[in-house]
């Protein structure tokens, strides 16, 4: 993704907690869960575009699930994390794509688009305090990303250096750009153990969770979508 200017930032207002709810099912109770709808901006989500480039369409479909679409486009959608849970060590959810970009080098800058990505942004303490702002955050290289990712063309489980963010980027592969289309896949992860591996050190809180979509590199089209996003 070739990105040479500041964010740009396309946000819902207000900071709230009505787009959580307590998690349920095996090994998360007393978790929380992230709710997309009925409605994105009411359940505290809010987009991130990218300047010169067309973005994607986040759509809740439900209270659990978001759909992904973007035609050439670069986006993010974002939720701030509650400090009850900012010391998470565990995330769970599902997603499928029905279309999506092929393998790319997700080291490269200006070729490392992806179908899909879940984000786990940590911040030291210092800076998790108040409304989360994790536009300013980045741009203040004030915080660390460990990004899931849908794409690529290595093996599952392969870690990689994020070519953005100055260093405090790291990649998890967790679906092959190959991955069977149309079909539903659970991911459970240890998103602290995962960290440390990746980074070498221990995180900070968790401040910001997030899904994207890249396509603007290659010119291609992604359909997708995540549900049943918690984290623990």
């Amino acid at each position: 993704m070739r990105r040479t200017s500041i964010l740009a930032i396309l946000f819902s207002a207000g900071f709230g907690l009505s787009g959580l709810a307590l998690a349920q099912g095996p090994g998360m109770a007393g978790g929380v869960a992230f709710k997309f709808g009925p409605d994105l901006a009411a359940s505290d989500w809010r987009y991130m575009s990218f300047p010169h480039r067309p973005g994607v369409k986040f759509t809740a479909r439900g209270d659990d699930t978001v759909i992904v679409q973007t035609n050439a486009g670069v986006g993010v959608l974002w939720h701030p994390v509650p400090r009850k849970v900012s010391k998470a060590s565990k995330a769970r959810w599902r997603w499928r794509v029905t279309e999506g970009v092929g393998p790319t080098d997700l080291t490269k800058k200006g070729g490392d688009d992806r179908t899909l990505a879940v984000y786990f942004a940590f911040a030291d303490d210092k800076e998790a305090v108040g409304d989360i702002d994790l536009v300013d955050l980045l741009r203040r290289k004030r915080s660390d990303v460990l990004m899931y990712v849908w794409g690529g063309g290595v093996k599952p489980g392969t870690m990689l250096p994020l070519p953005y963010f100055s260093g405090r980027g790291r990649t998890v592969v967790k679906r092959a750009a190959n991955t069977k289309s149309g079909v539903w896949f659970d991911e459970k992860v240890d998103v602290r153990g995962d960290f440390r591996r990746a980074f070498g050190r221990v995180p900070g809180r968790l401040v910001a969770i997030a899904v994207s979509s890249d396509a603007d590199d290659t010119g291609g089209l992604n359909v997708a979508a995540v549900a049943d996003l918690c984290v623990k």
